[in-house]
């Protein structure tokens, strides 16, 4: 399977950031699939439909024909099937797409999907249960050592939840203090931790801001996102299936940005 959740704090900001900086020889593409609402059509600049929710009232929400049609190609060069904005509509597509969209995205086996699933509450969602592997994005609370350990007692109750379905799990760790990424996985017991650079000016312009594209793609949340996608991609390109055929990327370098 090469559907990829990434779920938890700053997901959306993580999902995109790990598509820019995918590897070009593996075609990806993002999807929307936050029932809190979607940000990606704001961010890219794009139109708020073709995207999800005209997938599921379509009469083939099953079939990759049609989800490929709503898919849209954005300036930045990236792939995005957007949801709606508004919460109480996307909480209803995403239910809806979650029996007929879903089952189609997983099993792809030559073209990523990196789905945002926004931030899990009361256990593991249907997004989860279906991807191949799971990206949990945890930001340390920097200002308290005791709100933090708090933080990371949540986040091992999910991963000890991911480890019982045998779910391949990375956890990106969003700022460097008060513990580092080494401690955490200790404490969480986790395999794999990816520290994620505090970088407001960088996560400012993948939400839309203008600014240098130079700039952004040489700062410290750009390489350490670089670090977490090639760390799932490897994951991925020895774990799945790799018989079927693959197409070539369509996207921009990163440096087209503007």
């Amino acid at each position: 399977m090469s559907l990829v959740a990434v779920v938890g704090d700053g997901c959306t900001t993580t999902a995109l950031g790990m598509a820019a900086a995918w590897p070009l020889d593996d075609p990806c593409m993002v999807a929307e699939f936050d029932p809190a609402g979607g940000c990606l059509a704001a961010w890219l600049d794009v139109s708020r439909s073709p995207g999800l929710a005209d997938v599921a009232a379509s009469s083939t929400p099953g079939s990759w024909a049609t989800i490929q049609s709503m898919v849209q190609h954005a300036a930045a060069g990236i792939d995005v099937l957007v949801a709606p904005t508004r919460t109480v509509e996307a909480a209803a597509v995403v239910l809806a797409a979650t029996t007929s969209v879903l089952p189609v995205l997983s099993a792809l086996d030559w073209l990523v999907v990196i789905a945002d699933g926004g931030r899990l509450s009361g256990g593991i969602s249907a997004l989860v249960s279906q991807a191949g592997i799971v990206v949990v994005a945890h930001r340390q609370h920097s200002g308290s050592a005791v709100a933090a350990a708090l933080g990371f007692e949540r986040l091992a109750e999910l991963t000890a939840q991911l480890a019982v379905r045998s779910i391949p799990t990375v956890v990106a760790l969003i700022g460097a203090r008060p513990y580092s990424a080494q401690e955490v996985s200790e404490f969480i017991q986790a395999e794999t931790v990816v520290p994620l650079a505090e970088d407001p000016w960088a996560a400012a312009m993948l939400a839309g801001r203008a600014g240098s594209a130079m700039r952004l793609r040489r700062s410290p949340l750009m390489r350490s996102l670089a670090d977490l996608a090639g760390i799932v991609s490897t994951s991925l390109r020895h774990n799945r299936v790799t018989d079927g055929w693959r197409q070539p990327a369509d996207r921009r370098a990163l440096d087209e940005w503007s």
